[in-house]
């Protein structure tokens, strides 16, 4: 009974010892990078009879939708959003501009639990909607956003663009238990919404 019970804590003490010398598992991670594919051009929203709510495109699991925006004066509009070169390099390539649109992220078919999502934007004016979990809307900057909105943490960074060009580019990053996202602007570029 004694050799049974020292060859069980011998190994017991392997497998503790392999699974420590195990490579950590790698996090999940994907993106939307807003193509090649769709082709430049490709637009979403009012000029293609898209309604509100409607599909835009699906990237790596993640579903994202057009919604309306919501003015600064208090009605809502809804343009287009539209696969573009940015005026100004900054994220992967491809991006899609917002024009008076918001986009909306569900990350909740992915398959794990999101606890980080990252964005890079540029904007060279007007106002954002912001909004996460389905909280309100927040109507303003993207760097003035609070803290933290329906539990998730937000750090937001921004530089400003070198003259002549009047904007910022920057990178919004979420933590916590990410569901759903809600941006758009009115000259707002959006690129490489990863989630993690």
């Amino acid at each position: 009974m004694k050799l049974k019970a020292s060859v069980l804590s011998i190994l017991s003490a392997f497998v503790l010892l392999a699974v420590l010398a195990a490579p950590p598992v790698e996090a999940q991670s994907v993106c939307v990078k807003f193509g090649p594919p769709p082709p430049l051009g490709t637009t979403y929203g009012a000029p293609v009879a898209q309604p509100p709510g409607a599909v835009a495109l699906i990237e790596n699991g993640i579903i994202v939708r057009v919604y309306n925006f919501q003015s600064i004066a208090g009605p809502l509009v809804f343009n287009r959003a539209y696969i573009d070169n940015a005026p100004f390099p900054f994220g992967s390539g491809q991006s899609i501009r917002t024009n008076n649109i918001n986009l909306h992220f569900d990350f909740t078919a992915l398959g794990f639990r999101v606890s980080r999502v990252k964005l890079a934007f540029l904007d060279l004016g007007g106002y954002e909607n912001f909004a996460v979990n389905g909280s309100p809307i927040k109507v303003g900057e993207l760097t003035a956003l609070p803290p933290a909105l329906a539990g998730v943490g937000i750090a937001v960074s921004s530089s400003p663009l070198p003259p002549p060009l009047s904007g910022k580019t920057g990178s919004v990053t979420l933590t916590g238990q990410v569901q759903t996202l809600l941006i758009g602007g009115q000259e707002l570029w959006i690129d490489e919404v990863c989630a993690s």
